[in-house]
């Protein structure tokens, strides 16, 4: 029998799904998986990549989806990686990051989490603030 989902989860990254499907779960949504390499612009701002993310899985698949975007915020290098962290810890790795930091460890990692369909685009945020670890783990 043919699954019917209320919602589908566009992304490369299985684990992102699985994690979003076990919390909309307890909410009774049940989510899909699309596997997607969407298009990413680039943009200093995470919104932004979020919401062409969101239309561009839209426009591939016609159904509601929804997509997810993150970035670490590093306070002592003005906010960097930023939106670029893929890229970044893909380049230089966690040991690289630890190299720029200086005494100020404070930094944040921001979640965009962004809702189309037909008619809505809709994005909701989190941020968790806290310290870069002196290990590289």
């Amino acid at each position: 029998m043919h699954k019917s989902f209320d919602l589908f989860f566009v992304s490369s990254n299985n684990h992102k799904y699985h994690e979003a499907k076990k919390i909309l779960d307890s909410f009774g949504i049940n989510l899909g998986f699309l596997k997607s390499n969407l298009e990413e612009i680039q943009s200093n701002s995470l919104h932004d990549i979020a919401m062409a993310k969101a239309r561009d899985a839209f426009s591939k698949f016609k159904k509601p989806i929804i997509i997810e975007d993150d970035g670490l915020f590093i306070d002592s290098v003005g906010g960097f990686p930023g939106p670029y962290s893929s890229y970044v810890f893909k380049t230089i790795g966690n040991k690289g990051i630890l190299n720029l930091l200086k005494n100020n460890r404070k930094a944040k990692f921001v979640s965009i989490i962004t809702y189309c369909d037909k008619t809505l685009l809709e994005y909701f945020d989190g941020k968790l603030c806290g310290k870069i670890s002196k290990t590289p783990k």
